[in-house]
């Protein structure tokens, strides 16, 4: 005989309580929480959405009051709605988790919902997309670790018997709240009171949330599930007895695969392995995101943000590669060949034309080697810069590096490997790496790679030929470097995604 498991049952009929309560008084909401079915499973610490199935696991929902099982389902349906499920792209996925709730949970918030205690929140991202925020951290982080440098002077401390005492290593953990492990070691403590307004992004989650809760309980107890049959729309009817595995709990070989929830709300799941169906999940939330909204505007309750989510999905980012790679093919001069096959395809198997050469193309790449510089994005765009040489696309690289002055020059040909090795530090003077250009060789076209912070402006000397801009740093920042780009020249944020 089949056991009923209570918890199960008691969960699924608060969760289509609250279900109900928004499809009939918050239409926005509604109709989001109306495209999946909820789903009870022991297989993720709270709730977890993949676009298709809200899951929830029985102990966390039966620790929250009603406010705050409302507030979860609305943090669940604004990760469908900004496609957090479609768009993580080989991100880690469980910085990408605390970004998305770094990104929703202000708006939440301000639309008047309750979260758990311990949700994420910092007011310094409000209104920053979930790419821009997983950027952001990962400079930050990046700027924590130590620089050669420091690591050989660290290095020579312990050769001296120094052996730093416990809790040392943490010192610099409050300079930066960002720091994925904070959040996820915070979300579990119980003195830390309500949802207070705060910068570390494991204490508080706005202002005057107060929330009495506590834990939920520990998972794993029971081994059945309910559903719930309340509202329009969530399967009713059946049944209360079903087991566990049947809906992805801990016997499901299809259930969910948690990463974990860092941000104690919900976490956000990827649509589906295959390309072709995550790209028609993401095509189906932002025909749903749009009618949510449509139908909510003629009932004037649209949430404030709404108007902000929409315009971002009309205006996509453009991918920096295609952008880098247009410049590049605009300023060579080449045809498509069968004598010269394509290099990047032959170990594949794949035998494609490759490119011939009309005339010369030199191009010149000035990198800025400050002390702030990414090394990061510096990989990213010298895989692109590879690609380019080793199709032809560029005849000839010539790479310059430069702090204050030129510091090294090295010239890659079809055929080489680039090896970018950054040396300087220190303040960046720019204009000494265009002069070298101009004074030493004719170049077709110029990229810099540069932090923005620099010495050129549309008043200095204009190369003769085509400049593109990259830069790389925190999105807000480098926003505003591309806006101003000196010269009008075209730019690109390469630290993007």
């Amino acid at each position: 005989m089949q056991t009923i498991d209570n918890a199960a049952v008691e969960a699924a009929k608060r969760v289509a309580k609250a279900r109900a309560e928004l499809i009939l008084d918050a239409t926005f909401y509604g109709v989001l929480v109306s495209q999946v079915e909820p789903k009870p499973s022991r297989q993720v610490p709270t709730m977890a959405t993949d676009g298709k199935r809200h899951f929830f696991n029985p102990e966390f929902i039966g620790g929250l009051t009603q406010a705050e099982v409302l507030g979860t389902q609305v943090h669940e349906t604004e990760h469908d709605a900004r496609r957090h499920h479609t768009r993580r792209e080989g991100r880690d996925p469980v910085e990408w988790n605390i970004a998305c709730d770094l990104a929703i949970n202000p708006d939440v918030l301000a639309a008047g919902y309750t979260l758990p205690k311990g949700a994420l929140f910092e007011e310094k991202y409000r209104g920053w997309s979930a790419e821009d925020i997983y950027r952001a951290r990962e400079l930050d982080r990046q700027k924590q670790q130590p620089q050669p440098q420091e690591a050989d002077d660290e290095s020579d401390e312990s050769d001296d018997g120094d052996e730093p005492e416990a809790g040392e290593q943490g010192d610099d953990s409050d300079d930066a709240g960002d720091d994925a492990g904070d959040d996820a070691g915070d979300d579990g403590d119980d003195g830390e009171g309500g949802q207070g307004e705060g910068d570390d992004e494991g204490e508080g989650s706005g202002e005057g949330q107060g929330s009495a809760q506590g834990d939920a309980s520990d998972p794993g107890k029971g081994s059945g599930q309910g559903e719930p049959g309340d509202a329009p729309g969530e399967g009713q009817g059946e049944g209360q007895g079903q087991s566990e595995g049947d809906a992805g709990g801990e016997g499901s070989q299809t259930g969910p695969q948690s990463s974990g929830d860092p941000g104690g709300c919900g976490e956000v799941l990827d649509a589906a392995d295959d390309a072709a169906e995550m790209a028609d999940q993401d095509a189906r939330w932002e025909r749903v995101l749009r009618q949510a909204a449509m139908l909510a505007a003629k009932r004037g309750d649209a949430p404030g943000h709404i108007t902000r989510e929409i315009e971002r999905a009309d205006k996509p980012p453009q991918d920096w590669r295609e952008t880098l790679r247009a410049f590049f093919d605009g300023g060579a001069a080449t045809t498509e060949t069968w004598s010269r096959p394509n290099r990047r395809f032959i170990g594949g198997g794949l035998y494609l034309p490759g490119r011939e050469r009309e005339g010369i193309n030199r191009a010149a790449m000035l990198i800025d080697t400050s002390g702030s510089m990414d090394d990061i994005a510096l990989a990213a765009i010298g895989v692109e810069v590879q690609a380019a040489l080793d199709e032809n696309v560029i005849d000839e690289l010539v790479v310059i590096y430069g702090d204050t002055r030129v510091t090294r020059v090295d010239t890659y040909r079809p055929g080489d490997e680039i090896e970018f090795d950054p040396r300087g530090g220190g303040g960046t003077v720019l204009q000494p790496l265009f002069d070298h250009v101009a004074a030493e060789f004719d170049a077709s076209l110029i990229v810099c790679f540069t932090d923005g912070y620099i010495d050129v402006t549309s008043e200095s000397p204009e190369p003769a030929c085509p400049v593109l801009w990259a830069f790389t740093g925190y999105p807000d920042v480098v926003r505003h470097f591309i806006a101003n780009a000196p010269w009008n020249a075209p730019a690109i944020d390469v630290g993007s995604h």
